[in-house]
């Protein structure tokens, strides 16, 4: 799904009004349709500068944003920005994270965005250890229910069924992917076993990477077709990829590379093979 650059800034200044309330920036935000909803940051930064979207003729190809680990705190910033720099990308959320963020789903919806299952709780899906240690039975009945709670969750909150998944960690098997396969959602991995010709990005923003390795990273392996990895659930590895966004997209209108939510037929970066 390609879109053409919304007449919207990343905080929609013309029909947004924004108070600080303890801390926090809440701006009531007007989409095209005219309804409103309000979105909160827990951050008082500025929005991210936005001033150059994508505006090119895609004779380059096209790209996929993913955007993993949310909603969270600073998954509004990350949706300002994709707004203000014309870019529509994928989503891929926990489903115990849903609840008290059905406005930002809904968001994310009505601006074009895709959202894909991450799990319930963030566990390697292929051994059920939790992301605090713990650790869960491992069954296929189990697996099924770490995807199925997840799209009950999105589907309450007004997404459509989802039909992508991301195992977190990017940690799957046979075994989590067949299972997955049963309830109707093609994986979408994180990272390639062969980074070159999987053509997935992981800016590895979740590992402390600056904004301008973050940057380089990107531009390095971005070409036609590419899957590019960030993160709108982390603290300051998210912020520093929103800063990385806007340089992104000027090389890419220098490469003429546009932004799609339509997934590429192989996107398994050929891990199955790997693991077996």
């Amino acid at each position: 799904m390609t879109r053409p650059r919304r007449m919207v800034t990343a905080v929609a200044v013309s029909v947004a009004a924004a108070v600080a309330v303890a801390g926090t920036i809440q701006v009531v935000i007007r989409d095209h349709s005219g309804s409103a909803f309000a979105a909160t940051t827990a951050t008082t930064r500025s929005a991210p500068t936005t001033e150059r979207p994508l505006d090119n003729d895609c004779s380059g190809g096209h790209v996929t944003f993913t955007f993993d680990d949310g909603p969270r705190e600073n998954t509004e910033r990350v949706l300002d920005a994709l707004d203000g720099l014309g870019i529509d990308a994928v989503f891929f959320w926990n489903g115990q994270r849903i609840k008290g963020r059905e406005r930002t789903v809904t968001r994310a919806l009505a601006e074009g965005h895709v959202v894909g299952n991450h799990s319930w709780d963030h566990p390697d899906m292929t051994t059920g250890e939790l992301p605090d240690g713990t650790k869960e039975t491992w069954t296929p009945e189990w697996v099924r229910s770490e995807l199925e709670r997840t799209n009950r969750a999105l589907i309450a909150a007004g997404a459509p069924r989802p039909t992508l998944y991301r195992p977190p960690y990017g940690a799957i098997n046979r075994q989590v992917d067949e299972v997955a396969q049963e309830l109707g959602l093609r994986l979408v991995m994180p990272w390639g076993y062969h980074e070159e010709e999987d053509n997935i990005v992981d800016t590895h923003d979740y590992e402390g990477a600056t904004t301008q390795e973050i940057i380089d990273a990107t531009v390095r392996g971005m070409r036609a077709d590419s899957i590019i990895t960030m993160h709108d659930g982390q603290g300051q590895a998210t912020l520093n990829s929103v800063d990385a966004l806007q340089p992104i997209v000027d090389v890419m209108n220098e490469r003429g590379l546009c932004a799609t939510t339509e997934m590429r037929e192989d996107t398994t970066g050929g891990v199955l093979e790997m693991y077996g």
